[in-house]
C-alpha cells in the first residue's frame, strides 16, 4: 500500500521500515506502539499553531520537510514569556559581571561564576558580548591581568 500523508493521519497498518532503530525507540520509550507517529507530529503542530510539516512517502522512504516560520509570530505567551525572561537574565547577568568587575578587577570568569551562580561558560560568553560593545575590556594576559569597565554600560 502507497500511503499519502492524508492516509498516515488515518486508521492504517503499519510497519516499521527499520525495525533496529524502531525497536531502539521503543525500548527508550519514544514510541508506545506502531502506527500513531505522524498523528502525534500532526497533532503537536496543530496545538502548537504552527504550519503541517509535508510528508512524502514514496519508494519506501519517507521525506518530512519542516517549514520555517517567523518564530516570534506564532509563539504563544507562555513561551514568548520565556524568552523574554531569558534576556532579562541574560542582561542582569552582564550588570552583575561589570559590577564584579567594578569591585574586583582582578577576578576570574570562574569567581564570577560562583557568584552569580552560572555555568563559566555562560560568564565567558558574556564577557565576550561586553567586549564588544565596548563596555569592559581586558589588560595583560589571562594570569596576572585585570579587567577595566571603559564605559557605564549606558549604551
Amino acid at each position: 500500500m502507497k500511503y499519502t500523508p492524508e492516509s498516515l493521519l488515518e486508521q492504517h497498518s503499519s510497519h516499521p521500515r527499520n525495525k533496529n532503530v524502531a525497536f531502539a525507540f521503543y525500548k527508550a520509550g519514544f514510541i508506545e506502539s506502531w502506527g500513531r507517529g505522524y498523528k502525534k507530529i500532526h497533532d503537536g503542530f496543530e496545538s502548537a499553531g504552527l504550519p503541517m510539516p509535508k510528508i512524502d512517502a514514496s519508494e519506501g522512504g519517507v521525506l518530512v520537510t519542516f517549514r520555517r516560520n517567523n518564530v516570534n509570530s506564532n509563539l504563544n505567551e507562555s513561551v514568548r514569556g520565556n524568552v523574554l525572561k531569558g534576556q532579562k537574565t541574560s542582561q542582569k547577568t552582564s550588570q552583575k559581571i561589570v559590577e564584579l568587575i567594578r569591585n574586583k578587577n582582578d577576578i576570574s570568569t570562574q569567581e564570577m561564576a560562583n557568584i552569580i551562580g552560572i555555568d563559566r561558560r555562560n560568564i565567558a560568553r558574556q564577557i565576550k558580548n561586553l567586549q564588544a560593545k565596548g563596555i569592559i575590556r581586558r589588560v595583560g594576559p589571562d594570569k596576572g591581568g585585570h579587567w577595566e569597565v571603559i564605559d557605564n554600560g549606558e549604551k
